[in-house]
């Protein structure tokens, strides 16, 4: 992979017309408002980050959001300070939505502000599939256009009697401009400009009178979006924006929409008032039968699209979202966000006369608070279903990758029985595409009695050891049918694992619901940070290890590192440490793995003293497949020990750009003058070895498993340092 051909495909075709942005860490930051300028020294390093399956994929979101590099500050000074009408806003408003218990949420739906949703709230919103009713979007930007537009219009027929197109016209660009200062005020975050966007694109096409079909402006918003925006494409809000735009279009007819109005006015022979009224009576009936009958079309077809789409997306599907969006979805665009920007705009004018007229501070702030706490009531059942849903069965789904495939193509299947009678095409053709697209669900479930079936000593001939790509640590996978072995745990640093954030959406995605045993190579952060989520998510495995783990689980060891184990058909040989008062990394776990074709040596982070040990007493090292001790180091990796081992491959478990400069030059030299092949996971990802009879197979996230432009090594920030 030629880095100078990724960093310039990156550089010239992703980020060339667009805004870009730094993400910078501060230890011990300063107090920063909005409309500071600042100046940073910062030490600067690229986006590249971890690549795994079924993990969050944060390189590709950092290019979404125009995040060109990441970096740590150093220094930074204050250049000016000037108060934007956003942070003066927002400095009166805030103390007044602390006040109250829906405070998070009217926050985020005023300003665009998530930082009060604590992970509770966070967890709850993403059971539900509400997360997009707490993030300004297109929703959010067309209730506030529909509400004011509707309030002018209504003005405008109190105090004027004459009504005419150029007075609609102007009404709706007053309409527009107000919702433009929503967009500002929410902080005009990516997916808002987008929304805006869309928006304005609409009312253009209104003022000048341009006749559009409704496909026709989704298009125009799309071109638009992405002729501004290239890189919108990876960002998830633009696919369910869109997604979302054209299930409605295909929802909704435009007859279902007629209004009573319309019938109305149909002349009918009729002398009683009470005949009248109750033929208008079930007009009225009619249309909001009408009405309810569309939402549901509309809310069940979303809810299948959008869920598809957000399990191809995150990896998991949330049931319950179909009848609770369709109760949440109407609710806050009839309800909570017309009386929020209600609230909130009378709540702005109040206060600013009322400080015009020189009131004390904490009297306006009461009187907010009495404005607003109508905004607040109306979020009250919404929050209680929240609550609600932490009780809820099936409320969050993960979805293993083989079984979102085989959902997937039963989905095309249905969408072809649904067009079917608007083909032209022979029926018999029509149901062998059926048959076949049938098959990977029929396969799936197959497959799923036969384990449920198997009994626990038979295993299949074929397995996988997958090398998770963990930064600067080790995380090694092995993997037989749903059954696996975990091998080092990979880092953590406070509430952060690598454990939660790569190894368990792993397990997930590759469909491992069975872990046996959990082996941990010595007492170093980067083997063994993440053991207390893994033994917590996997009580029934058994813990292997050479040291005490009471500093990390309350379960006991079931044995040491030591012996011999047999699973499912492989053999797990421990080489016994004969070193005697050796350091940490030389206490480590080596073991030998082998299913008679193809041997794999893991040797944790021994250095030169167990290198040396091994040789003396003549201990079994000889290997297909190395993981190079000690990430590269150069106090491991001996000739002597290489020329013993004899490997085919050797893998390096290394953060790329890692503090360390791991691996040495010096140290890959030894390795390339044998002709050894090496492989690193800072630079490749995610390692995936298929074992078989007949040999073994590699496949890597960045080349084969995903090999996406977004996906590739940028590396900027690449440098070597002394150990």
């Amino acid at each position: 992979m030629p880095p100078r051909q990724d960093r310039s495909l990156f550089e010239a075709i992703a980020l060339s017309n667009v805004q870009r942005y730094y993400r910078l860490t501060w230890q011990k930051p300063a107090k920063i408002e909005s409309g500071q300028i600042w100046q940073f020294s910062a030490r600067m390093k690229g986006i590249s980050s971890i690549q795994n399956q079924g993990g969050f994929n944060q390189q590709k979101y950092f290019i979404s959001q125009h995040i060109v590099a990441k970096g740590r500050v150093k220094q930074a000074e204050l250049i000016s300070s000037n108060t934007s009408v956003r942070k003066y806003i927002m400095d009166r408003t805030l103390p007044i939505l602390h006040r109250l218990p829906q405070g998070d949420i009217l926050q985020a739906l005023i300003f665009g502000d998530k930082r009060e949703l604590d992970d509770a709230r966070w967890q709850q919103l993403r059971q539900t599939g509400a997360g997009h009713l707490v993030a300004i979007s297109g929703l959010h930007l067309s209730v506030v256009f529909g509400l004011f537009y509707g309030v002018l219009m209504l003005c405008s027929r109190i105090f004027s009697a004459q009504q005419h197109g150029r007075k609609a016209q102007v009404i709706m660009l007053v309409a527009a401009l107000i919702t433009l200062g929503y967009g500002y005020l929410s902080g005009f975050g990516i997916a808002t400009q987008r929304a805006l966007l869309m928006m304005l694109l609409l009312v253009i096409f209104s003022v000048v009178k341009q006749f559009s079909h409704s496909w026709d402006r989704l298009l125009y918003a799309l071109f638009f979006v992405l002729l501004l925006d290239p890189i919108a494409i990876l960002s998830a809000g633009l696919w369910l924006s869109f997604l979302a735009l054209a299930i409605i279009l295909l929802a909704v007819k435009p007859q279902s929409f007629t209004p009573p109005s319309a019938s109305m006015h149909t002349e009918v022979a009729v002398s009683n008032i009470r005949q009248r009224l109750l033929i208008k009576g079930r007009e009225m009936a009619s249309y909001l039968l009408n009405a309810v009958n569309t939402l549901w079309s509309i809310q069940w077809r979303l809810a299948l699209g959008l869920g598809g789409l957000q399990a191809i997306l995150f990896g998991t599907l949330t049931p319950h979202s179909i009848w609770l969006n369709l109760l949440f979805v109407p609710w806050f665009s009839v309800v909570v966000i017309p009386l929020t920007m209600l609230s909130f705009c009378l709540w702005l004018l109040s206060s600013t006369l009322l400080s015009i007229i020189g009131i004390e501070q904490q009297v306006i702030e009461n009187i907010g608070t009495t404005i607003l706490t109508l905004a607040d009531v109306s979020l009250v059942p919404f929050v209680e279903l929240l609550h609600v849903s932490d009780h809820l069965p099936w409320a969050l789904l993960p979805i293993t990758e083989p079984s979102l495939a085989a959902v997937l193509f039963v989905l095309i299947a249905l969408i072809l029985v649904y067009l079917r009678p608007h083909l032209a095409v022979d029926k018999r053709i029509i149901r062998y595409c059926l048959v076949i697209l049938c098959l990977p669900v029929g396969a799936h479930l197959l497959g799923a009695i036969q384990r449920s079936d198997e009994p626990n000593h038979q295993y299949n001939d074929v397995w996988q050891m997958h090398v998770l790509d963990v930064a600067q640590g080790m995380a090694i996978v092995v993997q037989q049918s749903n059954h696996g072995i975990i091998y080092d745990t990979g880092a953590a640093f406070g509430e952060f694992s690598y454990a939660k954030r790569a190894i368990l959406p792993f397990l997930v995605s590759r469909g491992i619901t069975d872990i046996d045993y959990i082996i941990v190579s010595h007492d170093d952060n980067d083997h063994v940070g993440g053991l207390t989520v893994l033994s917590d998510a996997f009580p029934a495995s058994q813990l292997i290890a050479d040291f005490s783990l009471a500093d990390h689980t309350d379960r006991s060891l079931s044995q040491r590192c030591q012996g011999n184990l047999s699973w499912h058909g492989l053999n797990m040989h421990f080489i016994d440490n004969q070193l005697l008062n050796g350091n940490d990394n030389n206490n480590s776990c080596v073991m030998r793995l082998s299913d008679g074709n193809t041997r794999v040596l893991l040797a944790g982070d021994i250095e030169t003293l167990r290198e040396q040990s091994l040789l003396q007493t003549q201990a079994d090292v000889e290997a297909d497949i190395i993981f190079v001790p000690h990430h590269g180091s150069r106090t491991s990796s001996t000739p002597a020990f290489i020329d013993v081992v004899n490997p085919e491959l050797a893998i390096v478990t290394a953060g790329f750009a890692n503090q360390y400069g791991f691996p040495k030059s010096d140290v890959m030299a030894r390795y390339q003058q044998r002709d050894i092949s090496s492989l690193q996971t800072g630079h490749v990802g995610q390692i995936s070895i298929t074992f078989t009879e007949k040999g073994y197979k590699i496949a890597t996230y960045r080349q084969h498993l995903a090999p996406f432009w977004y996906n590739h090594l940028f590396k900027f920030g690449e440098s070597l340092k002394a150990e």
